[in-house]
């Protein structure tokens, strides 16, 4: 999970070959993004004095889960500083695709960051018990284990267990933060991009805690 921008905020898995990743031939998570109908269904809205956010959702695809509902997101923001949400256009909860289920064998977004945007994509039901071969490096066994995880070893493979609490949990402490925490950063700073990940990941850190106190 770490690495280097070289497209748009995006939260990727270990699978990439950085966590930002520009696949100009075949990239059908941007693709879901475009092809977004105009009338899709504004779920709820988050209402602060300065801003008014409103949560979209997309139809969910059969073969993934919704980790997050809009109130479970409407809650968790009610956390942050209202005027975090200044100029954020709104919250897209996803619903995934043939597409992305075929690449998600070597490439998974979480969650992406664009023009003031927030989306956080739905999660293939297989990828809730996950094969990754060997352990990974111990800081991404961590930053998993923080969210509720497991790691098994099963002869001589390592899996990645989510039960649905954990995975709701990791995607609106790490996910999401991480997202607004480019909103907010993007509002103030034109950084390079490694500075602006950074940022991302201390925003998502450090408001983890805060909340969890």
């Amino acid at each position: 999970m770490s690495g280097l921008k070289r497209g748009s905020s995006e939260r990727s898995n270990r699978y990439s070959e950085s966590k930002y990743t520009n696949w100009s031939q075949y990239n059908p998570f941007d693709l879901e993004i475009s092809t977004l109908p105009d009338d899709l269904k504004c779920e709820i809205n988050i209402e602060t004095d300065t801003a008014i956010v409103p949560i979209y959702i997309r139809d969910l695809h059969t073969d993934f889960i919704r980790p997050v509902e809009a109130e479970d997101v409407k809650e968790l923001l009610s956390y942050v500083p209202s005027d975090f949400l200044n100029s954020l256009h709104g919250i897209y909860l996803l619903g995934g695709t043939s597409k992305q289920l075929r690449a998600s064998k070597k490439h998974f977004r979480y969650g992406c960051y664009k023009s003031r945007r927030i989306y956080l994509y739905a999660f293939p039901r297989r990828m809730l018990y996950e094969n990754w071969g060997k352990l990974p490096k111990p800081t991404i066994v961590e930053e998993y284990k923080r969210m509720g995880a497991q790691w098994k070893q099963n002869n001589s493979s390592w899996w990645l267990k989510f039960e649905r609490s954990t995975l709701k949990r990791f995607y609106l402490f790490d996910v999401l933060l991480h997202e607004l925490g480019h909103h907010v950063d993007k509002r103030v700073w034109s950084r390079d991009t490694e500075s602006a990940e950074r940022y991302a990941e201390w925003f998502a850190r450090e408001y983890f805690r805060l909340i969890s106190q």
